[in-house]
């Protein structure tokens, strides 16, 4: 028995950084004039990757799943991972719709433009250097994903089988943890300016502490706030869902570090001013 042969649904970011691990694959992407006429071709596959776009519904607040309900409900391969955000709850629900074996796997490529190295952290761009893999739903969908992917990557890589609506979770997290810290950075960094001390001096002394992890707390004043295409969605996604399930204290941390970076970012235009 072969490699199973993978399909990829969409072409943006994630889907063009999984074309460079799997080249063989066959894509489709409907809006990708060299892939738009691909979409019986991915029926063929032993593998589809969904790689579609999930942006906030402003209506909501909640993660639009309209573009993954429809490509899991076309999808004919005999496993799907989904590599989109996802609103938790959805792959369960999918899965009781449909039943099709469905995994979600956390994605870890982004559309940052910034230096991250590799070796400490999730390269943004090329997930064969990521060393460790989140791979969510049941046993069985859950360790067949994890071995499509494992099978590109190296062998001691960290693999963490979780639940879907774990996967799901850990996903809005992911991202909402790193609005967080650039918030509070940033918050730190007017403290330092209205102190009169050197916020560099404050940053490398704190960053300094092997328990403190710098990353996301870099700021300038010329660069104050987050403004991101992931974050500025999947962080509204969880305040929503931490409302709905009654995790009202997280609701309202998520709820203060929107409100606190509307704030920092105006700082951009007083400074232009």
């Amino acid at each position: 028995m072969g490699s199973p042969e993978i399909g990829i649904v969409g072409y943006g970011k994630v889907g063009g950084s999984y074309h460079e691990m799997f080249p063989e694959a066959v894509i489709y992407d409907p809006y990708v004039e060299e892939f738009k006429d691909n979409k019986e071709a991915i029926n063929e596959c032993d593998v589809a990757l969904v790689c579609v776009p999930t942006d906030l519904d402003e209506h909501t607040r909640k993660l639009d799943m309209g573009p993954v309900n429809e490509t899991v409900g076309w999808l004919k391969p005999e496993l799907i991972i989904i590599k989109s955000a996802l609103q938790p709850g959805t792959a369960d629900r999918l899965v009781e719709q449909t039943g099709k074996k469905i995994a979600v796997s956390v994605e870890y490529v982004g559309e940052g433009s910034y230096f991250v190295p590799f070796w400490k952290y999730p390269d943004t761009k090329d997930p064969t250097l990521h060393d460790m893999v989140v791979v969510g739903g049941s046993d069985e969908a859950a360790e067949s994903a994890a071995e499509v992917l494992w099978d590109k990557l190296s062998p001691d890589i960290r693999i963490h089988k979780v639940t879907a609506l774990e996967a799901e979770i850990i996903k809005l997290v992911e991202n909402s943890y790193g609005a967080y810290k650039v918030t509070f950075a940033n918050a730190v960094k007017s403290l330092c300016d209205q102190a009169d001390a050197s916020w560099v001096r404050v940053h490398q002394g704190w960053t300094s502490d092997g328990r403190v992890d710098a990353m996301h707390t870099r700021t300038t004043s010329f660069n104050r706030g987050w403004s991101s295409k992931c974050w500025d969605k999947d962080v509204i996604a969880l305040q929503t869902y931490a409302e709905e399930v009654g995790a009202i204290d997280l609701s309202q941390l998520i709820g203060k570090t929107v409100m606190v970076n509307n704030y920092q970012l105006e700082l951009n235009n007083k400074d232009d001013e």
